[in-house]
C-alpha cells in the first residue's frame, strides 16, 4: 500500500515562522512535524512506499531534511509548479493518483496533524469493512469545532451518515481528521466531480454514493493550523 502526505502548504497563519520554514518541518518535541508521521507509517506492516508532496519554494529544505533521517521504506518527494501554486489539496490528491496511475487503496494523511494511534490499527479497520475509512476524532465540546472543522454524523456500526464542512451549528462534536483510506474503487470519484479546494469535499460527495466508515480513535490529536494550535501541542503532545 502507498501512503500520501499532503505537505505543500505555505502555512501562512504560521508567519513568520513558515517565511523560513516550511510547516510541516516545524518542531514539536524536538522532532518535525513530517518525522512524527514518517515514523509511525515506518512501523507499519502494510505501507511500502510513502510520497510527500511539498511546495517548490522549500525544495532545499525538504531535501536537507530527507537527506538527514535514515528510513527503511521508500520514501519520495513530488512537487511540480501546478503543486506549488495551488492551496487545494483535494487537486493535490487528483494530481497524484492521475500522474501516477494509482490503482490500488491510497492513505492519505495531512503533513500538519499530529496523533498517536497506530496506524496498523487503521488499515486493519479498513480491511473489516472494505470501504473507504476516516479516522475520527472526538473533540468532546461543539463550541470549539464550530465554523473550523469537517464534523460528521454515525450511525451503530461506525458508518459516516452526515458530513457537514466547518458547520456554524455543529450537530456533533465528531471531528474528520484528515487521515483518510481511500479505496481504489472510490478514486475514480476523483473523475466525476470538479471539486474546489478542501480534501472534505470527497469525503461529503462519497458520503452521499457510498459507504464511508468512520475509525474513532482516542488519545492525543492535533491539527497544527495556528501558533496557538502550536503552543498546545508543543505542551501536550
Amino acid at each position: 500500500m502507498k501512503a500520501l502526505i499532503l505537505s505543500s502548504g505555505l502555512g501562512k497563519r504560521l508567519y513568520p515562522l513558515t517565511k523560513l520554514t516550511p510547516k510541516t518541518l516545524i518542531e514539536v518535541k524536538s522532532k518535525p512535524l513530517l518525522l512524527h508521521i514518517l515514523e509511525k507509517l515506518e512501523k507499519s506492516k502494510y505501507i511500502e512506499e510513502i510520497y510527500v508532496t511539498y511546495n517548490i519554494k522549500f525544495e532545499a529544505e525538504f531535501k536537507h531534511f530527507l537527506n538527514n533521517f535514515k528510513f527503511k521504506k521508500k520514501i519520495e518527494l513530488v512537487t511540480n509548479k501546478k503543486i506549488s501554486s495551488s492551496s487545494s489539496s483535494i487537486g493535490t490528491v487528483d494530481y497524484f493518483v492521475k500522474s501516477r496511475e494509482i490503482n490500488e487503496d491510497l492513505l492519505v494523511l495531512a503533513g500538519d496533524s499530529l496523533f498517536d494511534f497506530c496506524i496498523d490499527d487503521f488499515i486493519e479497520f479498513y480491511g473489516e469493512h472494505g470501504q473507504t475509512s476516516v479516522a475520527v476524532y472526538d473533540l468532546k465540546d461543539r463550541e470549539k469545532i464550530a465554523g473550523k472543522y469537517g464534523v460528521v454524523e454515525l450511525d451503530k456500526t461506525c458508518k459516516i451518515i452526515g458530513f457537514e464542512e466547518k458547520p456554524t451549528s455543529p450537530k456533533t462534536s465528531l471531528v474528520a481528521t484528515l487521515c483518510y483510506l481511500l479505496s481504489n474503487y472510490d478514486l475514480h470519484h476523483l473523475n466525476k466531480k470538479n471539486f474546489k479546494e478542501n480534501a472534505g469535499e470527497l469525503i461529503a460527495h462519497l458520503v452521499d454514493h457510498e459507504d464511508v466508515y468512520a475509525f474513532l480513535f482516542e488519545g492525543k490529536w492535533f491539527d497544527i493550523g495556528t501558533h496557538e494550535d502550536l503552543k498546545k501541542a508543543r505542551k501536550e503532545f
